[in-house]
């Protein structure tokens, strides 16, 4: 064998073997940067747009550190979407098609979308002041590093038809129709459904309302801790309450519908004082202008 070729064999056994890769991911954030260690202050080594695509070698909180040509080095979890990742978020996708949204939303200040409710779980990325969204469900837990009973408030969000995840409730606001937002007295109408449209001579189509309202000062837990049913007075041309029901401990969903006699419904549960088990459905029907329980 000639000595060049022996030489080359004898160097290459002797090289270090590559690191596996755990996973692939795609870049998901603009001028994302591959950063020396996993700090924000770290020295950049790379900048990457989106689609670009990455190896990941290690988890470390909330860094990856990653392979990307012949460099190596740690990038945030907000600028990747791993396959795993990927993968789950496909699934609550699908979960959510079948959920009810509840209201929409706007988010006041910037906010991490996460896999599943907690401070420290996945992120899925940052998302936006200023982004609408739709509500689809809410729980509560612990605050780290408070002692109880103070709680977070987590909202799962749908921010566009292939996007769903959990948010910090503390930084969305809830929409309100205008028609209706001068009747909230200090409360946050955490559900808003309608009921009916009907046709006012004299100004068009008119919405009838039903809201989950949220006082200041509920339990966390819940919801919402009042009923209220907005109907239309065609003589006097102005929303009236048809009905309102206080101190509930009402949950999502609040679901809205009609009989066989095609009669606006609307349903929903309360939550029990152990802030996790819901009682029986509570259904209501309107009879004109009048709401009535379903016995």
């Amino acid at each position: 064998m000639p000595l060049l070729l022996l030489c080359i064999l004898v160097l290459s056994s002797c090289a270090p073997k590559k690191e596996p890769a755990k996973e692939q991911a795609t870049v998901v954030a603009k001028h994302a940067s591959v950063r020396m260690k996993n700090s924000s202050t770290s020295r950049t080594l790379a900048t990457l747009e989106p689609n670009a695509r990455v190896e990941v070698l290690e988890k470390l909180g909330n860094w990856y550190r990653v392979r990307t040509g012949d460099v190596q080095g740690w990038m945030e979890e907000t600028t990747l979407m791993t396959e795993g990742m990927s993968a789950k978020l496909k699934a609550m996708v699908e979960v959510a098609k079948k959920q009810e949204p509840q209201n929409t939303v706007v988010l006041r200040d910037d906010g991490n979308l996460r896999m599943e409710p907690g401070r420290n779980t996945t992120v899925i990325r940052k998302v936006l002041a200023e982004t609408k969204a739709q509500v689809l469900e809410r729980t509560t837990l612990p605050r780290p590093g408070v002692p109880p009973p103070a709680v977070d408030v987590w909202i799962k969000i749908r921010t566009m038809p292939d996007e769903v995840g959990w948010i910090l409730g503390s930084v969305l606001d809830y929409d309100v129709p205008e028609a209706i937002g001068g009747y909230m007295e200090g409360s946050n109408y955490t559900s808003i459904k309608t009921l009916k449209t009907i046709q006012d001579p004299d100004i068009g189509p008119i919405t009838w309302y039903v809201v989950g309202e949220r006082r200041p000062g509920a339990p966390p837990e819940v919801a919402f801790d009042g009923i209220r049913v907005f109907t239309w007075n065609l003589k006097k041309h102005r929303y009236e309450t048809a009905l309102r029901l206080k101190g509930l401990r009402g949950a999502y969903p609040l679901v809205v519908g009609q009989d066989a006699a095609g009669n606006p419904t609307f349903q929903f549960s309360e939550m029990a004082e152990d802030g996790t088990t819901l009682t029986g459905m509570r259904k209501y029907y309107m009879l004109g202008v009048i709401a009535r329980e379903m016995k």
